[in-house]
Order: structure tokens, then C-alpha cells, then sequence
């Protein structure tokens, strides 16, 4: 008690200002070293609840922009399914004498040798075996093989089963459109006087009944054959995406008739 009221009264008076001035030259340097050191976990206990804000903001942003990216990709496949279906109520309007059902492709064939697919309809809706299923521009798909109570199996024009009697526009040459297991499409029966060029159009001929006459089938991209051989050998691409349809229309109101030989 008595020494820390004579520490007081030394301090008031001046007494102990050396001794103070010489603890701080000791411990400045001290308190510059600790300084220096504590300065550092400091800044690096607030950058880390910095950096844990920034996560958690980064991470609030990168989920609104994958919000925002599946609303862009719905709208774009609403966008595009939308023009499809305007350009097959195209088709409808221009084959005002003839009725369709649209329908939509549910599935495709698992099968590497069948060109098929299947379509959202079936018995109830009025779909039967044989009628022609086209896309935008007049062109023909394929046609219903198979019908079941909600859906029904599509034979496409590039299938090896696939045969349809053909014209070409231009020279009114005719043939038979058939699929293969390359998928593509070959003209057959073609005559060597048959005048037929790159880039003439062929469409169905209606001949046999199995088809409406003037569907578009697709373009010819190549015409081979010697003389000597009896026929032509003429390639052609079809004009519908056969490999990314979504929606076709299905022409109910023709009924194919199967005209036999006698």
C-alpha cells in the first residue's frame, strides 16, 4: 500500500520519467515486433470472413445464372417448336382438300437396321396403317405401320422396307424411291433415256394408290450407269430432317389402295 502510494507520488512529481522513458525504449521495439505479428492473422481472420461472404455470393450468383440459362433454353424450345408448328398449319392450309392429325415423335427405333419412329397417337385418334405422315413443305416422312391404342409405329422413307413410287418434276421421269441399311435414299427402275439432272426435285407419283400424288420426297444429288446397263442408278436426299423431327402431321383423310397385278 505504502509503495504504490510512493510510486504515485514519485510519478506526479517527475521521479520515475527515466525509468518510464527507458521501459518504453525496451518495449517499443517489442510492441513493433508483436505488432507485426499480429497484424497479419488479423487481416487473415477478416479476409476469411471475407471470403467466406464472396463464396457464398458467388454461389447465390451461379445458381441464378443456371436459373437464368434453363428459362433462356425453355423459351428458345418453346420459340422453335412454335415456327415447327406454324410451318405444319402451312402444310395444312396449302392441303386444304386433305385432313391431318398432328402428332408428335414419343420414341425411336432401337434397332440399327429400322429407320422407324413412333408418333403420341393411335387407334382412338383415328390413325390406321397406311397413311402418310409428312412435315413442312408438302414432304413426306414415312408412313403408320403399326397402330396401337396410344401410339403408333412410322415407317420412315429411308427404311430398307421403305419403297415409293416416284417422279422427277423437272422431266416427269419415273421410278421407285427406296430406303437401305446406309440410310439413304436410291431412285430405281430408272431407263437410260430417262432425262434426269443434280438437283432435280422427285415427289411421289401416286401410282400403286399407296400414296397422294405430289408429295415431296427429296433431291437428287447424284446420276450414274453405263449404256450397256438397263436402268440408271440416281441418289437422292430426302428434303425433311428425318433425324431431328419433333412434330408431323399424319394425313387421316387418305385411304391407300393396293392395286394389284392381274
Amino acid at each position: 500500500m505504502t509503495a504504490g502510494v510512493l510510486l504515485i507520488a514519485f510519478s506526479g512529481i517527475g521521479l520515475l520519467r527515466p525509468l518510464e522513458n527507458l521501459s518504453y525504449v525496451i518495449l517499443s521495439p517489442i510492441e513493433a515486433i508483436l505488432r507485426s505479428i499480429a497484424m497479419p492473422i488479423a487481416n487473415t481472420v477478416s479476409n476469411y470472413g471475407d471470403t467466406r461472404a464472396l463464396t457464398r455470393e458467388n454461389e447465390n450468383l451461379r445458381l441464378e445464372v443456371e436459373r437464368l440459362n434453363g428459362e433462356l433454353a425453355s423459351l428458345r424450345k418453346n420459340q422453335v417448336q412454335t415456327e415447327e408448328l406454324q410451318r405444319l398449319l402451312g402444310v395444312k392450309n396449302s392441303l386444304a382438300d386433305q385432313e391431318f392429325k398432328a402428332a408428335r415423335i414419343s420414341a425411336r427405333s432401337p434397332s440399327n437396321l429400322r429407320e422407324m419412329v413412333a408418333i403420341d397417337v393411335g387407334k382412338s385418334d383415328g390413325i390406321r396403317p397406311g397413311m402418310p405422315v409428312v412435315t413442312e413443305g408438302q414432304t413426306l416422312v414415312g408412313t403408320v405401320s403399326e397402330v396401337h391404342d396410344g401410339y403408333s409405329w412410322v415407317e420412315l422413307v429411308t427404311d430398307v422396307d421403305s419403297a415409293v413410287s416416284s417422279v422427277v418434276s423437272e422431266s416427269r421421269a419415273q421410278g421407285v424411291v427406296s430406303g437401305g441399311y446406309n440410310r439413304r435414299l436410291t431412285m430405281e427402275f430408272v431407263t437410260q433415256e430417262s432425262v434426269i439432272r443434280e438437283g432435280d426435285t422427285v415427289v411421289t407419283s401416286g401410282l400403286g394408290g399407296s400414296y397422294p400424288q405430289g408429295l415431296v420426297i427429296g433431291r437428287v444429288t447424284g446420276v450414274s450407269g453405263n449404256p450397256q446397263e438397263v436402268f440408271r442408278q440416281v441418289t437422292v436426299e430426302p428434303l425433311a430432317s428425318l433425324s431431328r423431327l419433333e412434330n408431323v402431321l399424319v394425313m387421316t383423310s387418305f385411304v391407300p389402295s393396293r392395286i394389284t397385278a392381274p
